[in-house]
């Protein structure tokens, strides 16, 4: 399995674009913020063939790049995609196709909405969800025996078991410790969450330019309570994924 890095940023800019990350083997994006589009171009995976996204939760700078990508489907021809997401997906995604009504007679916009917590299957792959606590309602997701993505949380309890088994784990570490901020993780806090996982591989991801110059520091600090590989994701990284 292979899995390519859209966006590593957050909502204030810097050199990484937003949040989003692409499954190639099977087209599938999660998350979707500005600069996603533009990265997926860069990818081996067409903008119009990605026909499912997986929304962690409904901030803009993890859905920006939706209503830029429903249009050049549009433009490209295809006639149809898919949404999932936790409560508040649909509003989101209702909201943006309002603002530019003419996208709804071009390109059909299917949104599903899941209780975070919940199973299902997209692109013959069996995901599960987990919920997070974050601003909004959040959930990270699994995706068969492979890998989780946390989307924005705060170190919740129950985590490292949902990744049980898996390869890697994709958590957002958005702060430096010693700053504090509510609604994410910190890598004192992220050494806490995975201490006694069994992934082999953590990468953190969202990271806010606070983070700037102590990447190192934040990683020797997670691999303190970590006995797998602690790395940085960076934009357009691509990962093996062991199945």
């Amino acid at each position: 399995m292979r899995l390519t890095f859209l966006g590593t940023g957050c909502a204030i800019p810097s050199e990484r674009v937003q949040s989003g990350l692409l499954l190639e083997d099977d087209e599938i994006v999660f998350d979707c913020g500005v600069g996603v589009m533009h990265n997926l171009n860069r990818s081996r995976v067409r903008v119009d063939d990605v026909s499912d996204f997986l929304l962690t939760h409904a901030h803009l700078d993890h859905v920006n790049d939706l209503i830029a990508i429903i249009k050049a489907d549009w433009l490209l021809g295809r006639e149809s995609v898919r949404v999932h997401g936790p409560p508040g997906t649909a509003e989101t995604v209702n909201g943006l196709l309002d603002a530019y009504d003419y996208l709804k007679e071009k390109t059909n916009v299917e949104v599903t909405e899941f209780e975070p917590g919940d199973s299902f299957e997209v692109a013959g792959r069996d995901i599960e969800t987990f919920p997070t606590q974050h601003s909004v309602p959040s959930a990270a997701y699994r995706i068969d025996d492979a890998f989780v993505y946390s989307g924005d949380t705060e170190p919740v309890e129950g985590i490292a078991e949902f990744a049980e088994g898996c390869d890697v784990l994709v958590h957002e570490c958005a702060f430096p410790d010693g700053m504090d901020m509510s609604n994410h993780t910190h890598p004192s806090e992220l050494a806490e969450v995975v201490e006694g996982c069994s992934v082999n591989h953590v990468y953190i991801t969202h990271l806010y330019p606070h983070t700037s110059g102590k990447e190192d520091e934040m990683v020797e600090t997670i691999a303190e309570n970590f006995d797998g590989e602690v790395n940085v994701a960076e934009d357009m990284m691509t990962v093996e994924v062991a199945e």
